[in-house]
């Protein structure tokens, strides 16, 4: 029988190239379901926050309440005419590239109460 042309083992070659390219494309789905996962949480919590503010609670009032939700992420204050607005930031890390974070970020606005 000639070696040259079996096929014996090219299954296993083909499966060796492409596995790595699925994982790689299932790892990539993951992180960009969690993100947007994140970034739903954010909007929920970022919303609160900027009707809290527009209320006329103190920031360390929001610091209490929120300490679950706002844990590992970053929020500042910020007043746009007659809009009091929450931004909500945080850097996720890519397992697979560390050097390389994801800044997720998300903005909401409430009226100002009183005006």
């Amino acid at each position: 029988m000639n070696r040259a042309l079996d096929d014996t083992g090219a299954v296993t070659a083909e499966f060796a190239v492409v596995l790595p390219a699925v994982f790689m494309m299932l790892a990539v789905s993951v992180l960009s379901i969690s993100a947007q996962v994140e970034r739903l949480k954010m909007v929920s919590v970022a919303g609160m926050m900027s009707r809290a503010v527009a209320r006329g609670e103190p920031a360390a009032t929001l610091n209490q309440v929120f300490a679950g939700q706002i844990e590992g992420r970053e929020w500042q204050i910020s007043n746009q005419g007659l809009f009091v607005c929450v931004e909500l930031t945080r850097q996720v890390a890519i397992a697979s590239l560390p050097d390389f974070d994801l800044r997720l970020a998300e903005t909401q606005c409430a009226r100002k109460m009183g005006l």
